[in-house]
Parts: C-alpha cells; sequence; structure tokens
C-alpha cells in the first residue's frame, strides 16, 4: 500500500497545479474582459454585464451594476444589448418599469438587425395588453425574426396569418411557418398546428394520412405523427398499425406501453406488414409465449383461418424475409424510410 502514496501525492499535487492554472486563466481573462470594457468596448461591456447577473469567480451578483453595464453597451449600439435593457424595462426587472422605453430599445435593436428584438417587439405589438395593438407592425417585425429562422418569431407569425390579423387570412403560409417552427424545435408549435389542422387531416386518405403522418413523426412532431396514424389505422391500414407499434414501443409521441406496442404490431403483421412481421418473429425468438397473454390473443382471435404456426418465430421471418428483410436495422428503415 506505501508503495502507492507517492503517485497519489503526485496525482493530487498535479490536479490542485492544473485548477490553479485554470483559476489563474480564469481571472485574467476577466481582468482583460474588464479592461476592455473600461475602453467602451460595446460587446465587453455587455458581457461584463453577464457576469454580474450570475456572478463569476470574484465578481459578486450586483444587477445594478449589471443594469448599468447593459445601459452602455445598448448607448453603443450593441443591439443584444439593447434587447436585453428593452426586455428588463418592459417587465420591471432591476429597474422601474417603463413601456416605453422598453419599445425604444426593442425597436434600437430590431432596426439593428437582432432578430430577438425584432421577435420581442413584433409579439409585443400583437400580443400586449400594455401596447397599444399594431398587426401590420406586428407581421413586419416577426416576419423579421421569422426569416432569420428564429422558432418562435416563425410560430408567432404563424398565429397571425391564421387568425387574418393584420393581413389577409392564409392558412397555407401558416401551416408552413408552423412546420418551420417546429423542425426548429418549437413544441408548442406542434399543438396550434394540430389544432388548425386536425380537423381537415381527419379526411385524409388513409395512405395519405401515414405519408404526412410519417413526415412529422421524424421531424420533430410525433404527436402530429401518431395523431395521423391513429386516423389511418381507424381502417386497419397495415403500415399505420406498424408504425402505432413503433411509436409505443418507444414512446415517440406517447407514453411507452409494451401491450398496444405488440397488440399494434401484431395487427400489422397478421394483415402482411413486412416490417412488423419481423418485429414479432423477434419478439417470438426471445419469448416464446409472446402471444398467449390475453392483447394479442384476442387480435388473433380475428384471424381464425391462420394455423398455428402463426405463433413460431420461423413462421414470420420467413414472412419477413420473403419481403426483403432479414435484421432489424432494415425492418425499422423501411417502416420509417419506405
Amino acid at each position: 500500500m506505501k508503495r502507492w502514496l507517492p503517485v497519489i501525492f503526485m496525482t493530487a499535487l498535479i490536479g490542485a497545479a492544473v485548477a490553479s492554472d485554470v483559476a489563474t486563466e480564469r481571472r485574467m481573462a476577466v481582468r482583460k474582459l474588464a479592461e476592455r470594457a473600461d475602453s467602451g468596448d460595446a460587446k465587453a461591456l455587455y458581457d461584463l454585464a453577464m457576469l454580474y447577473d450570475t456572478g463569476y469567480d470574484s465578481i459578486p451578483v450586483d444587477s445594478a451594476r449589471s443594469t448599468a453595464l447593459y445601459r452602455l453597451s445598448a448607448e453603443r449600439g450593441y443591439a443584444p444589448a439593447q434587447n436585453y435593457l428593452g426586455f428588463r424595462y418592459f417587465n420591471g426587472e432591476y429597474v422601474r418599469q417603463d413601456v416605453d422605453s422598453a419599445l425604444y430599445w426593442l425597436a434600437k435593436a430590431a432596426a439593428a438587425g437582432d432578430a430577438k428584438a425584432a421577435n420581442n417587439l413584433g409579439y409585443l405589438l400583437a400580443n400586449s395588453d400594455v401596447v397599444t395593438r399594431d398587426y401590420p407592425q406586428a407581421i413586419y417585425w416577426l416576419t423579421k425574426a421569422a426569416s432569420a429562422g428564429l422558432p418562435a418569431g416563425q410560430s408567432q407569425l404563424a398565429d397571425l396569418y391564421r387568425r387574418g390579423l393584420g393581413t389577409l387570412p392564409d392558412t397555407a403560409l401558416a401551416e408552413s411557418l408552423y412546420t418551420k417552427a417546429i423542425e426548429n424545435g418549437l413544441q408548442d408549435a406542434e399543438l396550434k398546428l394540430l389544432s388548425m389542422k386536425g380537423k381537415e387531416w381527419e379526411r385524409l386518405s388513409a395512405d395519405s394520412a401515414v405519408a404526412l403522418g410519417r413526415y412529422y413523426y421524424l421531424h420533430r412532431a410525433p404527436f402530429i405523427g401518431v395523431t395521423l396514424f391513429e386516423n389511418a389505422a381507424a381502417s386497419s391500414h397495415p403500415e399505420a398499425l406498424a408504425l402505432l407499434g413503433d411509436a409505443y414501443s418507444r414512446a415517440v409521441g406517447v407514453e411507452y406501453d409494451h401491450d398496444r406496442s405488440l397488440g399494434y404490431f401484431l395487427e400489422a403483421a397478421l394483415l402482411g406488414q413486412p416490417s412488423a412481421q419481423f418485429v414479432i418473429g423477434e419478439l417470438l425468438e426471445i419469448f416464446p409465449d409472446a402471444l398467449s397473454d390475453s392483447v394479442p390473443s384476442a387480435i388473433l382471435s380475428r384471424f381464425p383461418s391462420l394455423a398455428d404456426s402463426v405463433a413460431t418465430s420461423a413462421y414470420w421471418y420467413g414472412r419477413a424475409t420473403a419481403s426483403g428483410i432479414d435484421d432489424a436495422e432494415t425492418a425499422s428503415r423501411r417502416l420509417l424510410d419506405p
């Protein structure tokens, strides 16, 4: 045991030295940042303000100091500082609430091309109870934010086109904007799009519902995908049933549910869907009695002409192989990207 002590102590000393070096580098970086801020560098003033907001190393949290630094940065034309200063004035955060000052700074930042400021300004002009509504101007600024790829701007602009506020209603454009917002990671847009299009989508053919559902299922809107699969599954569409099996097996768009997943996969397999057939074959290879439970038994009872061989993995593997599927990767790819 003793022969290891020098190594342990040496490791501790090296670790302490590295930590000391890192701390020294951090302090030097903060010192250089403060020097650039003292020289009037607008971005440095903004970055230093952020440090006073959260506290860092030797810098204590100081909201009064951070606000003063944000103002200096904003006055020197740094758009992110103008946007955040406007945000503070509107919410009365560490400053006296002042809507006029908020709009002034947000407009300055938006005019300078800051997408977040354009989004914030557009939102206030369209939705705030303390700002005079101006839908055409809201559309102008939200278009700037949406064009810059900001998902919140895309979704809010879609809201206005959907409702025809400040413009003629355009549900096709609203759908496109909601879809872009979803693809950019805004989950709220998924429910808005489903609310707008849900009734119309109920009238789609099963094939069309599956195709559209598969797109949204794979593009960050799994709940829409599952909804469309359920519409198609109501007419026993094999692809829709298999896709629902996939959703419940992986908890995508729904909560995990083994029994429902198995039921959907089995029904799809019985109707000839090859990916589902491989899944059932794989399941039976691992759990030979998997179809003896009440849920699959109830489904099997609807196909009385099938022999007992359907309860064997060999039967289902054979069916899947005949369709060109002989491994799990191919089964998944054929189901999700046919």
